[in-house]
């Protein structure tokens, strides 16, 4: 063959007798071999010779030619040259088969997410959702995490993300707002702790960078806990809000990198100490739903005001999220990411549930005592529904060999502190609480939680059980009712049933009842039986027993005086009056009059001049002697 229909040919051999005639058609075509020669010399020389050569526009419409007729693969494995000027056309003129591969591959990411996702029952919503992570080494790779916080993680014993630090830590370092819902004991806390550390980077004292809201001081100070053990290595300023901080501190040149309040302490120190959040970063609500109830809503509000700064990012988590609460966030946020793990107002599956019926507040108390004596599992938790119950119950239990103890919000700062801390290390068995207790506090290894009062709500239903079975641990939920229970006791049900526990067939048959507050009147927790025949009729008796004071006036009063005063004047007048006490009859005995004599002597006079202690005897005899003439 020719040389120059090599180029047509490569690796290609043809008998030329037996294909003459096609084979002539090609001979025609020798300028456009001559031109590909020239491509050819032109590769190897250098290109501003070519720009000084007079026919330069001819030569540079050959050379685009012979650069597509290369790239269209005649040429690949010939000539080195031409295939590097070929990459490098193809970086400047991507080809139609790039978009095309770009979006298979942006489409099988998304099919890769979506896999790993229903991997661990994730549920998100938004526009361009980051992927999750698969393990805490990403961190690194991925977001360039500083070494401390992975060697942290490793301390406190945290292996793999959980489904909520899977989804949630990549949207909050990605800048977007999110609101997440997950159950009980999944690792919220840590879901947003850790992209906070990540985006401060390092301290800074230019002032607030980060708040984080929590509804009780119980949770506030947990939350600081985990903070500082996660930022450890690190010297970030991370401060919890006291009564000492609001009462000593110098506000207008306060400065830390981390805030944890309460809503009303921080509302304070905004309102009377002026303290600026104009540079906050990042705003956390923790366990929002609560803090969106009426009474916080208004100290929230003023918070979030404040928080002036355009690029904050906010972010809110709780493990019930009721749609109220996803209305009011849209409202706040923009462009936000909803992650939900698991189904929405869920309780967590590790947690084995149960119904007792009690019958009565005797009943009650007879189904604990019977509980403890029969398989007593510390640490337990009792719910009840107000303080005063629960320094009821604990006054029932406290001279039980039982190590109980009580919290409510009469109990000081100091004394709720304490009474935390004894029952994480175990000094107390059983811990009588309030709703205080339920929301958000990461007690680890309770065993058993019984609502001794029916709860008043299906979320505080779920924070109340959720104390138990956290972090994949088992637990058990006790939860005793009455007749007045029953009407609202399918709202319970049904949490149960979602969460996979056996509920009877006649509960589910009752008819739902939309319920806001289910906080009756209960009779007293005692552990006296009543007799049989009381009724309803000694309390309308004792209300008649209240005695008729008489007024506090102490002037006599007029015609109209009662029987009564009458017979008390009667009764207050002395006995030895002369009037009555004389004898009626004649003949009288000497010995009575003798006794009218002595009581007539003992009688004081009736003048009220004072008496002089020197007056004699004879003196006073000469009286009587002038008085008798």
């Amino acid at each position: 063959m020719e040389k120059g229909a090599s180029f047509l040919f490569a690796g290609i051999h043809f008998d030329k007798k037996r294909f003459a005639a096609d084979f002539s058609r090609f001979e025609g075509k020798k300028e456009s071999d001559n031109g590909i020669e020239g491509l050819s010399s032109i590769a190897n020389s250098d290109f501003e010779v070519i720009e000084d050569s007079t026919p330069s526009e001819k030569r540079k419409r050959k050379r685009k030619s012979a650069a597509t007729e290369s790239v269209e693969g005649f040429s690949v494995f010939r000539d080195s040259k031409l295939t590097v000027a070929a990459s490098v056309n193809e970086e400047n003129h991507p080809s139609e088969n790039d978009p095309s591969e770009e979006r298979k591959e942006f489409h099988r990411k998304l099919e890769r997410d979506a896999l790993y996702r229903k991997k661990y029952n994730i549920h998100v919503s938004g526009n361009n959702v980051p992927s999750p992570l698969q393990n805490f080494a990403e961190l690194s790779t991925r977001y360039e995490c500083d070494p401390y916080i992975l060697h942290n993680l490793v301390e406190l014993g945290f292996k793999e993300p959980t489904p909520i630090q899977r989804q949630a830590i990549p949207v909050l370092l990605s800048g977007r707002e999110c609101f997440a819902c997950a159950p009980t004991g999944s690792g919220k806390t840590l879901a947003f702790l850790c992209p906070v550390l990540m985006k401060l980077k390092d301290p800074s004292k230019e002032g607030i960078r980060a708040v984080i809201l929590c509804p009780t001081r119980e949770l506030a100070s947990q939350t600081t806990r985990e903070c500082k053990k996660l930022a450890k290595g690190k010297k970030f300023s991370i401060k919890l809000v006291t009564k000492e901080v609001i009462r000593h501190a110098d506000f207008s040149k306060f400065s830390c990198d981390v805030l944890i309040s309460t809503p009303l302490r921080l509302r304070l120190a905004i309102r009377k100490k002026k303290i600026d959040l104009s540079r906050v970063e990042h705003l956390v609500l923790d366990e929002s739903d609560k803090l969106f109830e009426l009474g916080l809503l208004k100290q929230i509000d003023t918070i979030v005001k404040a928080c002036s700064n355009p690029s904050i990012v906010r972010s809110l988590f709780s493990a019930t999220l009721p749609d109220f609460v996803e209305d009011l966030a849209r409202s706040v946020m923009h462009d936000a990411v909803r992650v939900i793990v698991g189904r929405k107002n869920t309780a967590s599956e590790t947690v084995k549930q149960k119904l007792v019926f009690a019958g009565s507040e005797e009943g009650k108390l007879l189904a604990l005592r019977q509980s403890f004596s029969e398989s007593l599992n510390p640490p337990v938790l009792i719910f009840v529904q107000s303080k005063e119950r629960a320094k009821d119950l604990y006054g029932e239990l406290a001279f039980e060999n039982i190590k109980v103890n009580v919290i409510h919000s009469d109990l000081s700062e100091i004394e709720r502190e304490n009474v935390v801390y004894d029952f994480r290390a175990g000094k107390t068995w059983v811990l009588i609480a309030t709703d205080v207790i339920a929301r958000g506090m990461d007690f680890k290894g309770v065993n058993c939680v019984i609502n001794y009062d029916f709860p008043d709500s299906a979320s505080a239903y779920i924070h109340r059980i959720g104390r138990s079975g956290r972090a994949g641990r088992s637990g058990e939920a006790i939860t005793f009712y009455t007749d007045e229970d029953i009407p609202f006791l399918r709202n319970i049900a049904n949490v149960m049933s979602a969460s996979g526990c056996e509920v009877p067939s006649w509960i589910t048959e009752l008819q739902k009842k939309k319920w806001k507050k289910h906080r009756p009147k209960r009779d007293s927790i005692s552990n006296k039986p009543k007799d049989d025949g009381d009724t309803e009729q000694p309390k309308k008796k004792s209300k008649k027993r209240r005695p008729k004071r008489d007024s506090i006036v102490t002037k006599p009063k007029g015609n109209g005086d009662s029987e009564l005063q009458k017979k008390k004047s009667k009764k207050q007048r002395p006995e030895g009056d002369p009037i009555r006490n004389k004898p009626k009859d004649k003949g009288d005995t000497e010995q009575q009059k003798q006794k009218l004599k002595k009581r007539k002597l003992k009688r004081d006079s009736i003048s009220t001049k004072p008496k002089d202690d020197g007056v004699s005897k004879p003196q006073k005899k000469k009286s009587k002697k002038a008085e008798e003439a």
